[in-house]
């Protein structure tokens, strides 16, 4: 770039230089508003899914989801986590264990399996109906209630109503499971999954 617009040598490099640099300052300044709005695109950003299974649509902005998507999210979870065989239990928990956050993994993982050990060493094939199910949204957490019949050698041992709690987190439209508990009636403690 050569300019020619005055007479002296010195005085057309500085005005390139001015140039030049009201150039760089003009895409440093375009480069930052991108981002800034790149930025704000992505956290605004909304996905609408209308899945076949689902009657209405769902909707993911940000960390935050439609009602509709984390009971279909809950419904799945509790078909994996208490409707469960000996045959069944460890590819279950498997699937499950995908979606659980990765810092409640290890814990999940560990009660899990521990779980289905005992299922497998007391051939104990557990059945859930889904009653009642409940999203506070603004505590994350599901509650999910329903009746829990429990067979050994296809003798009905347990047939009792039980609440559940999931807790969860919405991240970058994830879906995770933070921790499943089981609501006690009696205090309304939560205590661990059996």
């Amino acid at each position: 770039m050569r300019l020619n617009l005055f007479l002296q040598k010195t005085s057309n490099i500085v005005a390139e230089n001015r140039l030049l640099k009201f150039v760089v300052v003009v895409i440093g300044v375009a480069a930052i508003a991108n981002a800034i709005m790149t930025y704000r695109a992505l956290n605004y950003q909304r996905t609408i899914i209308v899945p076949p299974v689902l009657k209405s649509r769902i909707e993911i902005t940000g960390d935050r989801a439609s009602e509709e998507y984390v009971k279909a999210f809950s419904r799945y979870i509790a078909a994996l986590s208490f409707s469960y065989s000996p045959g069944t239990v460890k590819p279950q928990f498997d699937e499950l264990l995908a979606l659980y956050a990765p810092e409640a993994f290890p814990e999940g993982k560990r009660v899990l399996y521990e779980l289905a050990d005992r299922v497998i060493t007391t051939r104990v094939t557990s059945v859930f109906f889904m009653g009642k199910l409940y999203v506070d949204g603004e505590k994350n957490q599901i509650e999910v209630s329903g009746q829990r019949r429990q067979y050994v050698d296809d003798r009905k041992v347990e047939d009792v109503t039980k609440t559940y709690l999931i807790d969860y987190r919405i991240s970058d439209g994830r879906f995770q499971v933070v921790r499943i508990s089981e609501k006690e009636e009696t205090n309304s403690q939560a205590a661990r999954l059996p």
